[in-house]
């Protein structure tokens, strides 16, 4: 391992020098030149998440293939094994973050978090792959609520971001950090953020024809809303409902295109979503015995509270669908799916929310202008936050 470390700390430098002094009008051929060899030196694809070169260890390959086939568990123990039995080959650091992405895929965030550092830590001389595994490590992060490191991970990311696929580090970076943001009730950044992400949205859809439907672009927006799924704490209710608003208007785009696998996964995040924030809402903590009349009828209005917020939530998902594109749509189709289930989820809750309603509370204006009006999808929706006024997002992103 010393003398691949020392190998690679030797021949990078060169690799950057050979860069530098090309000329500015050669960069496609010294880019290919330099990304072949680093290619063959450090053992990894161009972008982790895709097939692996051919020159990847059988063993690795093997099981590179149960990730790609969604069989998880055989994926991280097959990565396992591949880096017990042959812990020092170019492909050590591959195999590492896609073991990582086999643990997250199987919830088990905790151990994924702890491979994506050790990943970054080890590919400070690739920036490219550091910046991915600090990406992914933001998102688990996030999933096991520590938002402070999960935003300090994707601010490192962005400082790696000129060495990212240029689509993951102008769109799906920017709106983590939106939502991280976000979270943290930071919403000036958070709207300049979301704008950084939907502007390069734009330009992306403009070089796509209406009646083309390529993979990448419901890719994009599936990462672009994409949380790792999961419970909501009583007490991470905000958190979680907070980038939900936002991200559900991407998730909801990709499951239009109808491009699997993308349409499907968008589709059952965004149900989970609100069901997660459902349960939640129920799982109130027992208030201490000398306090809990008091502490009872606090919990009764602030559950009705998160009530409200929630019923606000899906009828802004149910003003973006499309009334078009859902008739057109097969019978069992993703947009077809989250139509019907917001149908019935928001039926529910304001069922809930009439029978439960404190002494006293009155329905919110918004929930009085949605029984009143019935609102259009927006061409370019850019919601308000919370606390926000409603022209907030009309910032000077836009008048430029």
């Amino acid at each position: 391992m010393k003398v691949y470390a020392v190998l690679l700390g030797a021949i990078l430098p060169l690799l950057v020098s050979c860069a530098s002094t090309s000329s500015k009008n050669d960069t496609r051929s010294t880019g290919a030149v330099v990304h072949q060899t680093v290619k063959r030196l450090l053992g990894y694809p161009d972008d982790p998440y895709l097939s692996p070169i051919p020159a990847a260890p059988a063993a690795y390959r093997e099981a590179f293939a149960k990730l790609e086939a969604g069989e998880n568990q055989a994926a991280a123990d097959g990565f396992e094994k591949f880096l017990r039995d042959q812990p020092t080959t170019n492909w050590t650091l591959a195999a590492q973050f896609n073991r990582a992405r086999a643990l997250e895929a199987l919830g088990q965030y905790g151990p994924a978090a702890k491979l994506y550092q050790e990943t970054a830590e080890k590919a400070r001389k690739i920036p490219k792959l550091q910046g991915l595994a600090l990406l992914r490590q933001a998102v688990v992060l996030e999933a096991l609520g520590e938002d402070d490191r999960s935003l300090a991970a994707l601010k490192d990311a962005e400082k790696r971001a000129d060495k990212m696929a240029p689509e993951i580090a102008q769109t799906e970076l920017p709106a983590r950090l939106a939502a991280a943001y976000a979270r943290a009730r930071n919403f000036s950044e958070a709207d300049r953020y979301y704008s950084l992400a939907d502007r390069q949205l734009s330009r992306l859809r403009a070089s796509v024809a209406q009646s083309e439907r390529p993979e990448w672009l419901p890719r994009i927006l599936y990462a672009m809303g994409h949380r790792a799924p999961g419970p909501v704490a009583w007490d991470r209710f905000e958190a979680n409902i907070i980038p939900l608003e936002r991200s559900q208007i991407y998730l909801l785009q990709s499951a239009e295109y109808g491009v699997e696998p993308w349409a499907s996964q968008s589709a059952t995040e965004l149900i989970e979503a609100y069901v997660a924030l459902r349960t939640s809402i129920d799982s109130i903590p027992a208030p201490a015995a000398s306090e809990i009349v008091i502490a009872a009828r606090e919990q009764q209005q602030a559950r009705w509270a998160r009530l409200v917020r929630l019923s606000d939530a899906i009828a802004g998902l149910r003003s973006l669908l499309v009334t078009e594109i859902e008739k057109n749509s097969p019978e069992n189709s993703p947009i077809r799916k989250i139509s019907e289930f917001s149908l019935e989820f928001e039926e529910g809750l304001q069922s809930t929310l009439m029978l439960d309603r404190p002494v006293g509370d009155a329905p919110t204006p918004e929930s009085l202008r949605r029984k009143e009006t019935v609102r259009g999808r927006a061409v370019a929706p850019k919601p308000a936050f919370p606390g926000e006024g409603g022209d907030s997002s009309d910032s000077k992103d836009d008048e430029e």
